[in-house]
């Protein structure tokens, strides 16, 4: 009863830490996919940039749960579709089909913002809804328009 971390919003820990484990997928994705597009450095330097983008929202969120005083992740575990996809290798697949699967990969990861926002305190909230889930579409756009472009 006289427990110091009464202050602890145990839903928004748990919930950060689902994003948190989304985003720590997302930049495993990136970092497989690279190589498949090596030969193309416009399309190379976009995932750069949304790796790049997953990884300040990992940073972010570590924080978030950290001043919550809760215990972030450390791992995404088995995440799915992309590892299924990328166990022979990502060049092996081919740019677009890499492209194909990272946009919903990115897909995925604005439902599991949308569908988690709801969950949070007020303050995480506002952090989540300003910062981090505007970047989420911003990915996920970025992926949308490439997909697009490879398959027009």
């Amino acid at each position: 009863m006289g427990n110091t971390n009464e202050h602890k919003d145990l839903p928004t820990i748990a919930t950060l830490n689902l994003l948190l484990k989304g985003e720590l997928s997302a930049v495993e994705s990136y970092d497989r996919a690279l190589p498949a597009v090596e030969d193309k450095p416009a399309l190379r330097g976009d995932l750069q940039e949304c790796r790049a983008s997953h990884e300040l929202r990992v940073e972010r969120i570590r924080r978030a749960i950290l001043d919550q005083g809760g215990e972030p992740i450390h791992s995404s575990g088995a995440w799915g579709i992309f590892a299924k996809a990328v166990a022979g290798g990502a060049r092996a697949l081919g740019w677009k089909t890499v492209i194909t699967t990272l946009e919903e990969g990115e897909d995925h990861g604005v439902h599991q913002y949308e569908e988690n926002m709801p969950r949070l305190d007020e303050e995480i909230h506002t952090l989540v809804a300003t910062e981090l889930f505007p970047e989420q579409q911003h990915t996920h756009n970025v992926m949308s328009a490439l997909k697009r472009g490879a398959t027009a």
